[in-house]
C-alpha cells in the first residue's frame, strides 16, 4: 500500500487542561495535609529533645523557696571561694575543684556532687562524685563528654546539710 507523504498526518484534537472545582479542592486538601504533617513532625521532635520543664512541680519548688534563700545567705556568710576547672582528657573530661574559706584555709571532709548539664537536652547530662585528693582539692573524671557549652552544677554536703552550691556556664573545647 503506498503512503501519501504530501498530506499532513491526521491527529486528534488535544483538549485543553481543565481545572475543575474537585481538582482544586483535592490540591488544597493535599497542601494542608502536608503542612500539618510537617508541623506535627517538627513539634514532636522539639518536645522530645527539650520538653521545657526545669522542675517537676512548680508548687513544691515554691514551698522550698524561703529555705533556699536562707541556705544561700548562710553560704554567702561563710565566704567560701571555689575554683573549678574542666579540661579535656581525650574523649573524657577532668573536673577539679578547690574550696577555700575566707581566710584561705582548705575546706575538707565534704561529699561533693557535680552535674554537667547540656543546655538543650537532659539526655546528655553527666553526673560525677568528686573525691578529695588533697586538703580542699576535689576531682572527678567524666566519661565521654563532647565539646561545647555546658552548665556546671556543683553541690557540697556536710552530713545531710547542703553547705555549698554553684552553677556556672562553661565551655569545653574539643
Amino acid at each position: 500500500m503506498p503512503v501519501d507523504l504530501t498530506s499532513p498526518p491526521q491527529s486528534r484534537p488535544v483538549e485543553p487542561y481543565r481545572l475543575t472545582g474537585r481538582k482544586m479542592l483535592a490540591f488544597m486538601v493535599a497542601f494542608f495535609v502536608v503542612v500539618a504533617g510537617a508541623n506535627a513532625v517538627m513539634m514532636i521532635a522539639a518536645i522530645r529533645t527539650m520538653p521545657g520543664v526545669e522542675v517537676k512541680s512548680a508548687y513544691e519548688t515554691s514551698q522550698r523557696f524561703n529555705g533556699e534563700i536562707a541556705r544561700m545567705q548562710s553560704q554567702s556568710e561563710r565566704g567560701w571561694q571555689a575554683e573549678a576547672r574542666l579540661l579535656r582528657t581525650g574523649p573524657d573530661a577532668a573536673l577539679t575543684l578547690s574550696l577555700r574559706d575566707r581566710a584561705g584555709r582548705s575546706v575538707t571532709g565534704l561529699a561533693i556532687e557535680a552535674r554537667l548539664e547540656h543546655p538543650a537536652t537532659r539526655q546528655q547530662d553527666h553526673a560525677a562524685s568528686l573525691r578529695e585528693t588533697g586538703p580542699g582539692d576535689y576531682e572527678a573524671r567524666i566519661a565521654a563528654v563532647h565539646g561545647g557549652n555546658w552548665t556546671l552544677a556543683i553541690s557540697a554536703l556536710r552530713g545531710e546539710e547542703q553547705v555549698f552550691s554553684s552553677r556556672s556556664r562553661v565551655v569545653l573545647k574539643d
